[in-house]
C-alpha cells in the first residue's frame, strides 16, 4: 500500500498539470494556452495617447520590444475614453497601414507628454501628419472604412477583455497580465519574459 501511495505520488509530480505552470501575475480572459506550446507569443498593449502610464511603459519596453520582437508580435490597440476625438486613432493606423505606426506612436506621446499638446484634436493630428510627411496619404485614408474597422475591433478588443484601465497587456488572447503587482512599469518588462518563456515553444 505503501509503495502504491508513492506511486502515485510520483504519478501525480509527472502529470501535465504539474508541468503545466507559466509564471507571471496574470487573471485569466480566455482559454490558458498549455506551456511551450506556442511558436509565437500575441502580445497585446492596450493605450490611450493621453495616458502617462502608456508613455511610462512604451518607454520602459523599448529595449524588451527589440530583444523579444523575433519570438513575440507587439501589437498596439489604441483606444479613446469618454468624450475625447477619435483622430489620433486614425492617424496611428494610417501610419501603421505604411509602416510608419512606431514613428506616429512616439510621436504622438511627446506631442501629449513632452510638449503637453492635447492630441485628441482633429487640427492637431492634422498637423503632426503633415509634419511626418504623412499628410496627403492620411488626408486620403482617416475616414475609409477600414479605419473605422480598426477602431471598432480595439473597441470590441478592449470591451471582451475587460479593459477598465490603460495600459492594459493581454497575452495570446487569453492571459490578462496584472501589471501592478510587479512594481513599476521597468519592473513588469524585466520580469514578463519570463512568461514569454513558459509559453514558447522550446
Amino acid at each position: 500500500m505503501r509503495w502504491m501511495a508513492l506511486s502515485a505520488g510520483l504519478l501525480l509530480l509527472s502529470t501535465p498539470l504539474f508541468a503545466a505552470k507559466i509564471r507571471g501575475h496574470y487573471s485569466l480572459v480566455g482559454t490558458k494556452p498549455e506551456s511551450h506550446s506556442v511558436q509565437k507569443v500575441i502580445y497585446e498593449e492596450i493605450i490611450n495617447f493621453g495616458c502617462a502610464h502608456c508613455n511610462n511603459l512604451r518607454k520602459a519596453s523599448e529595449e524588451l520590444r527589440k530583444q523579444w520582437g523575433d519570438r513575440v508580435e507587439f501589437v498596439d490597440i489604441p483606444i479613446t475614453f469618454r468624450g475625447q476625438d477619435d483622430s489620433p486613432l486614425r492617424l496611428y493606423y494610417v501610419a501603421q497601414s505604411v509602416g510608419k505606426g512606431d514613428l506616429v506612436r512616439t510621436a504622438l506621446f511627446d506631442a501629449r507628454f513632452v510638449h503637453g499638446v492635447e492630441v485628441f484634436d482633429a487640427g492637431i493630428c492634422n498637423y503632426l501628419a503633415r509634419s511626418l510627411g504623412l499628410g496627403a496619404v492620411y488626408s486620403q485614408e482617416k475616414n475609409k472604412p477600414w479605419v473605422n474597422e480598426a477602431i471598432q475591433a480595439g473597441i470590441q478588443k478592449s470591451n471582451a477583455y475587460g479593459v477598465t484601465g490603460t495600459p492594459s497587456v493581454i497575452l495570446m488572447g487569453s492571459l490578462k497580465m496584472d501589471i501592478g503587482r510587479y512594481g513599476s512599469m521597468a519592473d513588469f518588462t524585466d520580469k514578463v519574459p519570463e512568461t514569454f518563456e513558459d509559453l514558447l515553444t522550446k
